[in-house]
């Protein structure tokens, strides 16, 4: 297919230039024949026309069948490209404050699933509005399976029919990236102040026309009404200069983004019917806007232009009706740039799918909480090994030694819960689950700016679980060695106590540790799970595979010996550690 594409490519290359030369080749030989012959011969130019027209018809064509082609070729394939997260994360909180629910993942819990890294597997969008939205959809995972429904019939609109996948792919290359607009303020903050007597400035223009007439009468006053009405522009113009260049980007996108809803139009679905008649309705009240967005910024390299917009205001006058545009229709702006923004998602999170190996669409079960998984795997692991788990309304307690497995099976526990309730995809062979808020306790750090300590670090975000849990929504605790940043006595003791206090409300917990003793002390509440490892004279080994029950081995002090540490510091080590274990 792709050397077919390749070749339809070539030929309209050839075609082109067949094209170009044949025009260059006939301009040439009336002007000769014209200058040595007879003038008459210059009608000859008049051929040249038909074959500008198609020249110009055919470049388009080329371009339209190499954007496809390109297009094509990177289905499927991750973009590499780097992501402006604190932009992306800013217009997040900025556009959904007020509206964003409380089940949202958090900064801790987003962090702690390495979201940013799965955000660039997904991320194949075209446009702005396209990542912002995809960010923010996988920031909130959805409690409706209707409305993840009706995600995934779009989703699935754009994997199965290439045909109105790429007209809408040709559309949003239109509108594309620019990073100095890259959450478009204008939008979503108070426009720049309107001028209250900016509707006078046609009375200016017409004063031109007017002086001038009256000069050629020989009236005196009006050449020097004529100079006061050209300073008082020109005054104008580059007193206003400054806050349209302030806003010429976004504006500018902004008359992209309204003409890329027109092309979208164009290309009707029964599928997105209900979202093209958003498109629409918008349209109606802001279409003009584009035309004028089109007159902001011509003066910057052309004299004459600039010239021109001194003399007749034009930019200025463009520049005050879009802002009462915008102080009129900026909700219904917003909308739009939200619509376009999902279908480029849909589009993206169609793409990823097609570069999986394997995925599987989601069931959720409206019940207590409640996990069947078969073979899920990490995303962001290249070669992963899968697990499988069946949990009803009851809790994991998972043991093992360092590098086994246990931080990362978590993980890909909580990234799958988050992608099957945000875009109804999961890296496993079956997923049935409950709906759940998840949060987790993953990584920590001590904050020395704060001034707060790895440990109290620790117990505040344990603490924002506590005080999320509640009865209608169960929540999906992803803890990982809680309390580590305190003595073993204190924290055994208060790992067991929290581990118990969830298991009496409304969670799924999935909690690893070190610690032995708390397969004992929460054994009524948790079910035992463990991570085994193999250590040989060759090396250290891991299967990786959830196994039932406690583990029984320990390995902290032959990873010492294993990575080269003195036999006198790992001797006695592991000395101390028989000492105690017999002691107990």
């Amino acid at each position: 297919m792709i050397g077919k594409e390749k070749l339809d490519i070539n030929r309209n290359k050839i075609k082109l230039i067949f094209l170009i030369c044949l025009t260059i080749v006939i301009t040439i030989v009336s002007l000769i024949t014209a200058i040595n012959l007879d003038t008459k011969y210059y009608l000859l130019l008049a051929a040249t026309l038909p074959l500008i027209y198609l020249s110009v018809r055919q470049y388009q064509r080329f371009n339209k069948a190499e954007l496809i082609a390109n297009l094509r070729e990177k289905w499927g394939l991750e973009d590499s490209r780097l992501r402006d997260f604190s932009e992306l994360d800013k217009h997040f909180k900025k556009t959904q404050a007020g509206e964003i629910n409380k089940y949202a993942l958090d900064d801790r819990t987003w962090n702690d699933l390495d979201m940013n890294s799965i955000f660039v597997q997904i991320d194949r969008t075209m446009t702005i509005p396209g990542e912002l939205k995809l960010y923010s959809l996988l920031r909130q995972p959805l409690l409706d399976v209707e409305e993840l429904n009706e995600r995934n019939r779009v989703i699935n609109l754009f994997s199965q029919n290439q045909e109105i996948r790429e007209k809408y792919q040709l559309a949003l290359s239109k509108l594309g990236k620019k990073e100095d607009v890259y959450d478009l303020d204008i939008l979503w903050e108070d426009p720049p102040p309107m001028n209250n007597y900016a509707f006078l400035y046609i009375i200016l223009i017409i004063l031109i026309p007017i002086f001038v007439l009256l000069g050629v009468f020989n009236y005196g006053f009006a050449w020097f009404g004529l100079g006061a009405t050209l300073l008082c522009n020109m005054f104008i113009h580059y007193r206003t200069k400054g806050k349209i260049y302030e806003h010429l980007s976004s504006l500018r996108y902004l008359g992209k983004l309204i003409r890329c809803a027109k092309k979208l139009t164009a290309n009707k679905h029964p599928v997105l019917d209900v979202y093209l008649k958003e498109i629409e309705n918008t349209l109606s009240k802001v279409s003009y806007i584009s035309k004028k967005t089109s007159s902001l910024g011509r003066g910057e390299d052309d004299y004459i232009s600039e010239y021109y917009n001194v003399l007749s205001l034009t930019e200025v006058r463009a520049f005050y009706s879009v802002l009462s545009a915008l102080n009129k229709y900026q909700k219904e702006l917003g909308q739009l740039h939200t619509v376009i923004g999902f279908t480029d998602a849909m589009i993206s999170i169609a793409s990823y799918r097609a570069g999986l190996k394997s995925f599987i669409e989601p069931q959720f079960i409206n019940s207590r909480p409640y996990l069947k998984i078969k073979d899920l795997v990490h995303p962001l692991l290249k070669e992963p090994v899968s697990n499988s788990l069946f949990v009803e309304s009851e809790n994991i307690l998972i043991t093992g030694s360092n590098m086994s497995g246990k931080t990362t099976f978590l993980k890909a526990i909580g990234v799958n819960a988050v992608l099957a309730q945000t875009i109804y995809t999961s890296l496993a062979k079956e997923y049935q689950a409950s709906f759940f808020h998840v949060l987790t306790l993953i990584g920590r750090m001590d904050n020395v700016i704060e001034g707060k300590s790895y440990y109290l670090d620790e117990i505040n975000a344990l603490l924002r679980i506590i005080n999320a849990l509640e009865s209608r929504i169960p929540c999906l605790c992803l803890l990982d060695e809680i309390f580590r940043g305190t003595n073993s006595i204190e924290r055994i003791s208060s790992s067991a106590e929290v581990l118990l206090y969830f298991a009496r409300h409304n969670c799924l917990v999935f909690a690893s540790t070190h610690d032995l003793e708390l397969t004992e002390l929460v054994s009524n509440s948790y079910s035992n799970f463990h991570f085994l490892e193999k250590i040989t004279q060759e090396g250290i080994s891991f299967n990786y595979k959830l196994m039932k029950g406690p583990s029984t081995t320990r390995n902290a002090t032959k990873l010492l010996r294993h990575i080269g540490y003195p036999s006198e510091i790992v001797d006695a080590s592991e000395l101390r550690v028989r000492k105690a274990m017999k002691d107990n």
